[in-house]
């Protein structure tokens, strides 16, 4: 019986994506490089390189704990996640610590402090899989398409009342991707776009002070060109490097520490500055195959909820990526989106991690399902 049940392990593992697994492992080495260098030479940002080591490594066990447990298993779990996630966001409220103006850190009973709209994004994703997964038949009905937006509103709205806009508008993605890949009528996907651009005044007044700056900005820098400072040394960087960079460690933005919070949301302005365009290049067509794997898993998959919490995950990295490059570039407003992998941060290396991990558990049981 033992010899039976090692011999269906091994035959698991065998579906393991180890090429996912590469890309990742690569980006997230190539991300504490850059933490490194971004923060060489400031004793006050010194241990960055060695706590994202870390939290490195523990993300790199999270992905194999996650892909150990079959992703089935977090279906019935996401109802109940569904209500701790609230009660986790509705703590911040109450617990919260306020960092750079939004409340977004909460400490659980002196026990660890944790991020929980990172955990929404998590959730959206097993949640609204479960739900278009159960759901299926009756998305052709535009009630139940209501009604998922408003399982999914009720996070997102908690999360911009932190305020954490940036993230809201992650969770709506992720569940106008999914309610994509279930199946959305092209007659409905028309009314929420209507809908979308009857309610930007609605949107505008619903935004902080700081976010409504943000956005004018970006529309007509020359009201406050100091604020403007960064994303003109972001640009700077980015042009500096040329074709192949000016070196590991030799940016004169970088050095020079003109370019501000460079580990963080600008690391994209600082690698181009450091690699140039090929190496800009080489990063976002690493970020690319790692979501075209993804894809590859969720057409494999004969599980409709397996295959949505795929589309998910491939949603959430693309919009990440794809917000946090164009911003560095001021083709979208600034955000506190990081670059998936690359950034410097804790929970949302582990939130990126474990979303691989799931997509790890659909890969390693999809052969299983078709027999």
């Amino acid at each position: 019986m033992t010899a039976i049940l090692h011999t269906q392990q091994r035959r698991l593992w065998q579906y393991f994506d180890i090429w996912l697994l590469a890309l990742v492992a690569l980006l997230s080495i190539f991300g504490i490089a850059m933490i490194r260098s971004a923060t060489f030479e400031s004793p006050e940002l010194a241990a960055l390189p060695l706590v994202q080591i870390r939290w490195a490594v523990l993300g790199l066990a999270v992905v194999f704990v996650v892909a150990a447990i079959d992703y089935r298993y977090w279906q019935p779990l996401s109802r109940p996640m569904y209500f701790f996630i609230l009660a986790a966001l509705a703590w911040v409220f109450i617990v919260g610590e306020v960092l750079y103006g939004a409340q977004r850190w909460a400490n659980f009973f002196g026990l660890f402090f944790i991020q929980p709209s990172e955990l929404a994004k998590i959730g959206t994703i097993l949640w609204t899989a479960d739900y278009f997964s159960r759901n299926r038949e009756k998305i052709k009905e535009f009630k139940w398409v209501l009604a998922s937006a408003a399982y999914s509103g009720i996070p997102a709205a908690l999360v911009i009342a932190q305020p954490d806009l940036s993230t809201a508008i992650i969770i709506g993605v992720i569940w106008f991707a999914l309610l994509f890949a279930a199946g959305l009528k092209w007659r409905h996907i028309a009314i929420f776009v209507g809908a979308g651009i009857l309610a930007v005044p609605a949107a505008w007044l619903a935004l902080a002070d700081y976010q409504k700056q943000r956005i004018i900005q970006f529309i007509n820098p020359s009201l406050d060109p100091g604020s403007y400072y960064n994303i003109r040394q972001a640009l700077i960087s980015i042009g500096s490097g040329g074709w192949f960079g000016q070196g590991y460690n030799h940016a004169s933005q970088i050095s020079g520490r003109f370019l501000k919070v460079r580990h963080t949301d600008f690391i994209f302005s600082a690698l181009s500055s450091e690699f140039g365009f090929i190496g800009s290049m080489l990063v976002i067509i690493a970020m690319a195959l790692i979501i075209v794997r993804i894809l590859r898993v969720a057409r494999m998959t004969t599980d409709p909820f397996g295959g949505l919490v795929c589309y998910g995950v491939a949603a959430m990295l693309f919009y990440q990526a794809f917000f946090n490059i164009g911003m560095n570039m001021n083709l979208l407003p600034v955000t506190g989106l990081p670059l998936p992998f690359l950034s410097y941060g804790g929970s949302s290396l582990l939130t990126f991690m474990f979303a691989i991990g799931l997509v790890e558990s659909v890969a390693l049981r999809h052969r299983l399902m078709e027999h």
